[in-house]
């Protein structure tokens, strides 16, 4: 009798198999000074996180705390 191998034995738990478990992004190139991206590598570098959380973090926080560029309601 052959004991099973983890290979063998893996068994789904759950009907969430094969759904994603992280959102949905939308993958974008944009073009930064030399400076910004050397910032962007050592903070994700400091805080063990990939560049692109870094980029995230800073738009949301800037988000969060300054007014929209553009008007929307205006139509600008």
């Amino acid at each position: 009798m052959n004991a099973p191998t983890l290979a063998n034995d893996h068994r789904p738990t759950s009907g969430e198999v094969g759904k994603p478990t992280t959102p949905l992004v939308v993958k974008y190139t944009t073009h930064l000074p030399k400076e910004w991206v050397k910032w962007v590598k050592r903070e994700a570098v400091e805080r063990e996180v990939k560049d692109y959380e870094v980029v995230m973090m800073a738009l949301d926080a800037f988000r969060r705390t300054r007014q929209p560029l553009i008007s929307l309601e205006n139509g600008s």
